[in-house]
């Protein structure tokens, strides 16, 4: 894991917005796990959205970064993605209930419709986010792409948002250019899972595989491309 790069691009984003940070490169899952918000938002800045970093009202100057299933959503910062009206919020470790039964599941980075998530603390126990909810999702390994992992991920795509691997797109997905569910990892495809990953368009599967994520996130920084997830020669080819 190349993490300079990682916390660079953290930092500048930060920045950006006049956010305090404090490192927490001692244990990487957690950089991960704010870099792939980073790296969300910078694909949603990509394509017009403007983001603003909201923090709790306990800690106003400082992002606060939430980095496991417990705590309540209300005593960490979150974003919020605005575009021509259209208005969603992103959510770090996010509880979010199953499309199917009573699961639960907690996913890296969540995007959410606004107001959906509380803000405040309030009388109602907060358990998770309606299904209905959830826009889409992003989860971040330190691992190489291999065939279960993306098997992993299929199964948790199937609990969550069982629409992007049978079904059809949900009403304004597209045309606000949001993500499919993102798988992002430090490592590279490995064996046989890139034809694997060519072979979801085939199978209506619509999900974002980002591999070498950290340098992917490098090349955003540099400028060499917009979007984490879209390489600057795939952008060519579509031109």
């Amino acid at each position: 894991m190349d993490v300079s790069a990682v916390q660079n691009s953290i930092k500048k984003f930060l920045k950006k917005h006049k956010q305090a940070f404090f490192t927490i490169s001692s244990n990487q899952s957690k950089a991960l796990e704010l870099a792939v918000t980073v790296g969300v938002s910078e694909h949603y800045r990509s394509t017009g959205y403007t983001i603003q970093v909201v923090n709790p009202k306990k800690n106003p100057n400082t992002f606060v970064v939430k980095t496991s299933t417990r705590g309540h959503p209300w005593n960490f910062t979150h974003l919020i993605f605005e575009r021509d009206g259209a208005v969603y919020e992103g959510h770090m470790n996010l509880m979010v209930q199953s499309a199917h039964d009573e699961g639960r599941y907690c996913v890296d980075f969540g995007l959410t419709k606004a107001g959906r998530v509380p803000s405040k603390a309030s009388k109602d126990a907060w358990v998770a986010a309606k299904n209905s909810d959830l826009v889409t999702f992003a989860e971040v390994k330190k691992l190489v792409v291999y065939p279960m992992l993306l098997a992993q991920f299929l199964g948790i795509v199937h609990e969550i948002k069982p629409c992007f691997i049978h079904g059809r797109t949900p009403k304004g997905f597209n045309s606000e250019d949001h993500l499919f569910p993102v798988l992002a990892s430090l490592g590279n495809f490995s064996g046989n899972s890139s034809k694997i990953v060519e072979g979801y368009k085939n199978r209506k599967i619509r999900l974002v595989v980002a591999e070498n994520f950290d340098l992917r996130l490098a090349r955003v920084r540099g400028k060499r491309q917009v979007s984490p997830f879209v390489y600057v020669d795939e952008f060519e080819d579509e031109i």
